[in-house]
C-alpha cells in the first residue's frame, strides 16, 4: 500500500468533482478513454474522486460530451510541487548541488574508528593505514581493505589479527593484540629448556626431549629443566629442539618510586584561535599562529556518530618550567600508577597466589613495594649446538 502511495505522489494525483449532465455517461466515457480513478465517492448530485494527471486531462475529453461540469478541487505530487517552483531557477539549483554533493559525498569515507587495540596507540593505527591510503575524505571504491589490512598487519609488530570494514561512509578498523606468555615455545633448532627464574616445580610436561627435574623440585635461575641433548642406545647423542611446559610456584617481588619533587612544562594560556575542520580540508577563521595548540575538538554527530565536520579551539600555549611539588596523597597516587604498569608488565601472566603490598612515604618520595608468590610458567629456550 505504501508504495502504491508513492508512485501515485511522484506521479502526482488530481482531487476533482463532477455536477450535473449524465454522470452514467461521463462514467462510461471515462472507461473508454482508460481515466483511471479511485475513492469514487456521492455528495448528493455531485461525484467526486481522485485520478492522476493524464486521466484528468482524458476526463476534460469525456465532460463536454455528457454535460459535466468538471472541476479539479486539488492537486499533489511531485510534478505540481515542481511546477509551483519553475522561476526559482536559484532555488532548483540548489536542490540539484545538494543531491549530486550528497551522492559524491556519500561515496566517500566520512569517519575512521579503531576498535580492539588495547597496549598500541590509535594514532600509531592511524598513520600506518594513513601511508596505505585510507584517510577521511578518500574514496571507498579507490580503497582495498584486504590489502591495506594485510599490510599494517606487518607493519604494526605485536597485532595478531587486523581487519578494515567499509560500513557505508564510515571506516571500522578491528584488531586483536599478541600476548607472548610462553617463552618456552620451539623454534625447530636443537635447544635446551631452562628455568627463567627460581621456583618448585609444579606442573611438568614433557613434549620433546630429556626430563632433568620433576614436580617438586626446587631449581634455580638458569637450571636446565629439559636436555635437548639425547644419549642413544650406541652412546652416541642426538639433538633435539626440548619442549617442555613448566609452571613452578616462584616469588614475586617488585617496586616503584616516584620522587616528591619534579620538574614540569606548565602551559600558560594566550589568545584563542577558531578553525573549521571538512574531511581533510581545514580553513581558517581569522588570523592563525603556527605555534597554537589544540584545547577543545566539537564535532558534529548524527546518530550518536561523529560526522567528518569539527570546529577546532586553538590557544597559543607556551611553555614555562617549574618545579612541581607532590602532596602526600599526590605522591601515592603517582607511585601507585607507575606500580600498576609495572604489575601489568610483569605478572600478567602469572597465577597470583598471595601478595602484600606496602606503600613507604619519605619527604622526598613514595614507594610502593609487592611481596608475593605465583605460580608462572619458568621454561624457556636455549640455543645448543649439535655435534
Amino acid at each position: 500500500m505504501f508504495f502504491i502511495k508513492l508512485m501515485r505522489w511522484l506521479r502526482g494525483y488530481v482531487h476533482f468533482s463532477a455536477s450535473e449532465g449524465f454522470p452514467e455517461r461521463f462514467l462510461n466515457l471515462c472507461n473508454q478513454a482508460d481515466a483511471a480513478m479511485w475513492d469514487v465517492t456521492w455528495r448528493g448530485c455531485n461525484m467526486h474522486g481522485i485520478t492522476d494527471r493524464h486521466g484528468f486531462a482524458a476526463m476534460q475529453q469525456c465532460a463536454a460530451p455528457a454535460g459535466i461540469t468538471l472541476k479539479a478541487t486539488g492537486k499533489r505530487g511531485l510534478p505540481f510541487a515542481v511546477h509551483a517552483y519553475r522561476k526559482r531557477t536559484g532555488l532548483l539549483a540548489g536542490v540539484v548541488v545538494c543531491i549530486i554533493t550528497l551522492a559524491v559525498l556519500s561515496g566517500m569515507v566520512w569517519t575512521i574508528e579503531v576498535q580492539g587495540n588495547e597496549t598500541i596507540a590509535a594514532e600509531e593505527i592511524l598513520q600506518v593505514l594513513h601511508e596505505q591510503g585510507l584517510r577521511l575524505g578518500v574514496r571507498r571504491n579507490s580503497l582495498d581493505p584486504r590489502a591495506m589490512a594485510e599490510s599494517a598487519q606487518q607493519a604494526l609488530p605485536g597485532v595478531g589479527w587486523l581487519t578494515v570494514n567499509l560500513r557505508g561512509s564510515s571506516a571500522v578498523i578491528e584488531l586483536r593484540e599478541e600476548h607472548t606468555v610462553q617463552p618456552w615455545l620451539t623454534t625447530g633448532e636443537p635447544q635446551h629448556i631452562v628455568a627463567a627464574k627460581a621456583g618448585q616445580i609444579r606442573i611438568f610436561e614433557l613434549y620433546q626431549g630429556a626430563p632433568e627435574v620433576m614436580i617438586g623440585d626446587a631449581v634455580y635461575a638458569g637450571a636446565l629443566l629439559t636436555n635437548g641433548r639425547i644419549l642413544n642406545l650406541d652412546e652416541t647423542f642426538r639433538y633435539v629442539a626440548a619442549d617442555a611446559y613448566v609452571v613452578a610456584r616462584t616469588v614475586v617481588t617488585g617496586q616503584s618510586t616516584a620522587a616528591r619533587s619534579r620538574q614540569v612544562n606548565r602551559l600558560v594560556p594566550g589568545s584563542t584561535r577558531y578553525r573549521l575542520q571538512v574531511l581533510n580540508f581545514t580553513i581558517p577563521l581569522g588570523r592563525q599562529s603556527s605555534g597554537a595548540s589544540i584545547d577543545t575538538a566539537f564535532h558534529l554527530e548524527l546518530g550518536g556518530r561523529a560526522m567528518p565536520l569539527a570546529l577546532h579551539r586553538y590557544n597559543e600555549a607556551t611553555a614555562q618550567p617549574q618545579q612541581r611539588i607532590h602532596t602526600d596523597r599526590q605522591l601515592q597516587l603517582v607511585a601507585a600508577a607507575e606500580f600498576f604498569a609495572w604489575a601489568y608488565a610483569h605478572t600478567r601472566a602469572a597465577q597470583m597466589l598471595e601478595q602484600t603490598i606496602t606503600v613507604e612515604l619519605t619527604q622526598e618520595h613514595a614507594r610502593v613495594v609487592l611481596h608475593g608468590a605465583a605460580y608462572e610458567n619458568i621454561g624457556f629456550a636455549v640455543a645448543v649446538a649439535g655435534e
